[in-house]
């Protein structure tokens, strides 16, 4: 994968905690998987809000189908 250069600003508080963590030649390493990490939880929350929505959906067409399904079994 390649590499491209941006510009970023950081609150003056979080780029001092990193530099006194990270060595200087690993922050761009540190900050991608940071970024990789948040990405991943977005993308998770976002799955379980769908499959939240979809298991609704679900239940509601068996509630209605429930119905249909025992009509004329009896």
């Amino acid at each position: 994968m390649g590499s491209v250069r941006i510009n970023i600003s950081l609150p003056q508080e979080v780029m001092r905690e990193i530099n006194q963590k990270i060595e200087p030649r690993k922050r761009s390493r540190f900050i991608t998987e940071a970024i990789v990490r948040s990405l991943k939880e977005h993308r998770n929350l976002r799955l379980a809000a769908e499959y939240e929505e979809a298991a609704t959906e679900i239940k509601r067409l068996h509630q209605e189908m429930e119905g249909t399904l025992s009509d004329g079994l009896d």
